[in-house]
């Protein structure tokens, strides 16, 4: 008997076949989180001792933002891998035989023994050739089968789907985080530099509030920055990874349409009937089951204005972007006329405390000159003071002397005094004459 030659439900009935779960490729989301936690502080640990450095500074000293973004960052690129895994685990049963071209599809018992045989596996490819077959073993018509077949590919399809929403949502969270810390450090900017311009009074004080502004804006162009740059690197692998395990589902269907549901066998449901009351259930089928032009009109009418719905979303959506974008641009266009305005009023500011101090000090100079001269006139009068009590030292010590000479004087008169005592007293003169040397000789 070939593949195409019916089979009597009389002859051949229906076995019982063997329950098979569905499996799919679904990765458990709070491993992906688990692990994303893990090497979110692991990385951050790793950059501790890097603070200094340029990726230092974007991870640790710019917000709240940056290790959120880091961490659904992770969470997508983890997700992304366990993805890859399960996908290469697949990828060899594709190349493998499963239903040999010569296998037998002559009897029931023939197709339930290979449908127990594919349900030990643990592969996507032999669960949904298992399942296709126990659909047909359990009604016995290949219409059932093939119906199954849809059936078991729309829902793979739906669950590949769902399974990517959640790293979806954070691909598109991670951006946002971005400008939320945009949004983040250009507020502290302009509240900072608003503050301390109220309460400078010197210049540090005026380089440590602009110190401040700086990193208020490092904070808003670094969150931007590091939040598209992950959004980028894990969006990409995420695609494709998705485009492959599509393309495994379409092979798996492919695989089902060419080389399992053509070889089941067709069964004779229609012995016995007649020819006219067949025709008679068709055209009910038909008139019941699809639908009428009325219906198909409501149905197009219904796309028509799902497309027009979906299309007013998207323009306005477009438009309050474009909206957001543009207040971004005003605000941050402001906010540099501020702080221009801002510097133009702290250098006006600085010279004209430079100034002041110029003339202080011109002030200063002058008061230090003038005492420098006063006391250099001080210095010339005690100059002067003490030549003169020089030279008046110097007459006191003649005035020593001539006292010392006057002391010796008058020691001298005191010793002349017994003499010109005696030499005062009266005297009597005696003359007495002496031979002349002429006549006597010598004296």
């Amino acid at each position: 008997m070939t593949a195409s030659s019916p089979v009597s439900t009389t002859t051949a009935p229906s076995l019982t076949p063997v329950a098979v779960p569905r499996r799919d490729l679904t990765v458990p989301l709070w491993l992906a989180l688990a692990i994303a936690a893990v090497a979110t502080v692991i990385l951050y640990i790793f950059f501790l001792p890097l603070q200094g450095t340029y990726l230092g500074q974007l991870l640790l000293n710019r917000g709240w933002t940056q290790p959120v973004a880091v961490f659904f960052a992770w969470t997508v690129l983890v997700f992304t891998i366990l993805k890859a895994i399960a996908l290469f685990q697949q990828a060899p049963s594709l190349r493998q035989i499963w239903i040999p071209a010569n296998y037998p599809f002559t009897s029931m018992r023939d197709i339930l023994q290979l449908q127990q045989t594919l349900a030990q596996r643990r592969t996507l490819l032999p669960n949904r050739c298992a399942r296709v077959l126990g659909a047909f073993l359990s009604s016995g018509q290949r219409e059932i089968a093939v119906e199954a077949a849809a059936e078991e590919s729309g829902s793979a399809a739906a669950a590949t789907d769902a399974s990517y929403t959640i790293p979806r949502v954070l691909v598109w969270a991670i951006p946002l985080l971005g400008f939320i810390g945009t949004v983040v450090g250009i507020s502290q900017a302009v509240s900072g530099f608003s503050s301390f311009l109220e309460t400078a009074q010197d210049v540090n004080q005026i380089k440590e509030g602009i110190g401040g502004v700086t990193t208020g804006l490092a904070v808003a162009f670094d969150t931007t920055l590091v939040a598209l740059v992950l959004s980028v690197l894990v969006m990409i692998p995420m695609v494709i990874v998705e485009r492959w395990e599509n393309k495994l589902l379409l092979q798996i269907d492919t695989y089902i349409n060419d080389q399992l549901l053509p070889r089941l066998p067709v069964t004779n449901t229609s012995a016995g009937v007649d020819r006219d009351t067949l025709q008679d259930m068709i055209q009910e089928t038909i008139r019941t089951e699809l639908p009428t032009e009325e219906r198909l009109q409501q149905l197009l009418d219904n796309l028509n204005q799902l497309a027009r719905a979906v299309v007013r979303d998207r323009q306005q959506f477009v438009a309050t972007l474009e909206e957001r974008q543009q207040q971004s641009i005003e605000q941050f266009e402001r906010l540099v006329t501020q702080i221009q305005h801002s510097q133009g009023e702290l250098l006006a500011h600085v010279n004209q405390e430079q100034t002041a101090i110029a003339q202080e000090l011109r002030q200063q100079s002058q008061y230090i000159a003038q005492l420098l001269a006063e006391s250099d006139r001080t210095l010339q009068q005690r100059l002067q003071l003490l030549e003169t009590l020089n030279q008046a030292l110097q007459a006191l010590a003649d005035t020593g002397n001539l006292q010392l000479l006057l002391d010796r004087l008058n020691h001298t008169l005191g010793n002349l005094q017994p003499v010109l005592r005696q030499l005062a007293q009266p005297r009597r003169v005696t003359l007495v004459e002496q031979p002349s040397s002429l006549e006597g000789g010598n004296p």
